[in-house]
């Protein structure tokens, strides 16, 4: 029997995962606020940088388990743009310290 990993992911399982961590920093809810997409719930996640949001795939919501995050009825959306919430991930970034390093021989930044 393969796992999921060695029989290959999907981008957005794979986006799931990773967003599972701010998740994890900075809390999360889903909401079903998309009225043209009303079977996808869309993941909120306020930053200290601003709102981001992403719509899951329901077959990947359980990317969250274990993480807590509660379904709402209506959750605002402050009109950010593509362009500006990755804007606001990369401003983020440079925020979150960085728990570990590469292994010693590869160097330190």
């Amino acid at each position: 029997m393969h796992s999921e990993l060695e029989s290959g992911l999907t981008l957005y399982r794979e986006r799931a995962y990773l967003l599972g961590g701010y998740v994890g920093m900075f809390g999360g809810v889903f909401s079903h606020t998309d009225l043209q997409a009303p079977e996808y719930p869309v993941l909120y996640i306020e930053t200290p940088k601003g709102q981001t949001s992403w719509h899951i795939h329901p077959d990947d919501k359980d990317c969250f388990d274990g993480l807590k995050v509660p379904t709402v009825q209506e959750y605002p959306w402050d009109g950010h743009s593509t362009e500006e919430k990755y804007m606001r991930i990369q401003a983020l970034n440079l925020l979150i310290p960085k728990m570990t390093y590469a292994k010693p021989e590869y160097g330190n930044p």
